[in-house]
C-alpha cells in the first residue's frame, strides 16, 4: 500500500461548480472570437473592472469608441493623415482601436504598473509612441492613489478607494509642440485632472483645434461653473459640447423592469450625438468637444 504524505477534502457546491464550468465555455469562446477580430491577444490586469470588461467584450467602451469614430466621419476629420493622442492610455485599449486608422497615435500613461502592460500590448505596432508621465498644467511630481479593483480609476484625488501610493511624473503637453503632427483627437481619461491636462494643452489646442473627448463626473459639476470647469473653458475656446442624448432618470422599480425587459428579450440601441447649450447634472464615460470650425 502506497504512503499517504497528504491528504484534504475540498467542497464546492453544485451552483459554484455548474458556474465555474459555463464561465470558463463561455469565455474560452470568447478569447478566441475577440483576438481574432483584433489580429492580436492583450494583456489585461487580471480581476481589474478594464480587464473584466476586455474579457467579455473583447474591448472596453467599445460603443464610446465607436460614436467617437462616427462623429469624426461626420464632421470630415482625415484621421488616416493626422495624430490621436490618448492621455491617460491605462493598458492600451483605446490606443490600440486609434492605431487602426489614425497616421499616428501618441499615449501618456503615468502609472509604473499600468504603462508596463501598455507597452507589451504597443510594443509591435509601428505608428504608436508610448511616454510613462502623465499630462498636466505644470512639470511636478504628484501623490498617485492606485485602486487594484478598478485600476482606471486610479488618481490623484483625495479619498478615493486607495490600495497603493506613490509618485507619478507630470507635465504639460505643450512641451511637445513642435514635434506634433496634425492632431485631430486628443482623448483624456484622467479622473478629476481633465482640466490640468486641458491647461497644459492650451497652445497644442490653439494650433490643431483637435477634437477632445473625455469623461466627467456628477461631483465635478458646480453651480459656480455652470457646468465644470473643463466644460466651461473649452467652451471659451470656442468648443461645442456634445454627447449622448440624456435619459431621464427612471423610478428604480420602472428601471429594474425595463433591464429585466431587455435581458429577456434584448433591445436595439439608438445611439444619438446631440449638442447641449448646458449638460445636465450627471456622470459622463465620454463627452466630445467639437470645434466651431468644423460644425
Amino acid at each position: 500500500m502506497n504512503k499517504i504524505i497528504s491528504e484534504r477534502r475540498n467542497h464546492k457546491s453544485f451552483y459554484s461548480r455548474l458556474l465555474n464550468k459555463l464561465m470558463n465555455y463561455e469565455l474560452k469562446k470568447r478569447s478566441a472570437e475577440h483576438n481574432e477580430r483584433r489580429g492580436f491577444p492583450i494583456a489585461v490586469f487580471g480581476n481589474d473592472l478594464i480587464g473584466i470588461k476586455i474579457n467579455i467584450n473583447g474591448i472596453y467602451e467599445g460603443e464610446h469608441i465607436e460614436d467617437l469614430f462616427h462623429l469624426l466621419k461626420k464632421i470630415d476629420i482625415d484621421v488616416q493623415n493626422s495624430t490621436a493622442i490618448d492621455i491617460g492610455a491605462n493598458i492600451g485599449n483605446h490606443s490600440i482601436e486609434f492605431s487602426k486608422f489614425f497616421a499616428d497615435v501618441i499615449c501618456f500613461e503615468p502609472n509604473p504598473r499600468t504603462f508596463d502592460i501598455l507597452a507589451a500590448n504597443t510594443k509591435r505596432i509601428h505608428n504608436v509612441q508610448i511616454f510613462p508621465w502623465g499630462c498636466s498644467s505644470k512639470v511636478n511630481k504628484i501623490k498617485f492613489h492606485e485602486n487594484f479593483n478598478n485600476i482606471g480609476a486610479s488618481s490623484r484625488v483625495v479619498g478615493i478607494n486607495s490600495d497603493s501610493d506613490f509618485e507619478v511624473y507630470v507635465k504639460p503637453l505643450d512641451e511637445m509642440i513642435d514635434t506634433l503632427r496634425n492632431v485631430s483627437l486628443i482623448k483624456i481619461d484622467v479622473e478629476g485632472m481633465e482640466f490640468s491636462a486641458l491647461k497644459g494643452a492650451e497652445k497644442v489646442i490653439a494650433k490643431h483645434y483637435p477634437v477632445i473627448c473625455f469623461e466627467q463626473h456628477e461631483s465635478e459639476f458646480d453651480c459656480e461653473f455652470n457646468e465644470t470647469k473643463s466644460i466651461n473653458w473649452l467652451r471659451s475656446k470656442g468648443y461645442k459640447i456634445f454627447s449622448l442624448a440624456h435619459k431621464e432618470r427612471r423610478n428604480t422599480v420602472i428601471k429594474k423592469l425595463h433591464n429585466l425587459e431587455k435581458l429577456l428579450f434584448g433591445y436595439n440601441e439608438h445611439r444619438v450625438i446631440i449638442e447641449y447649450e448646458k449638460l445636465p447634472k450627471a456622470t459622463y464615460s465620454m463627452i466630445y468637444a467639437v470645434h466651431s470650425n468644423f460644425l
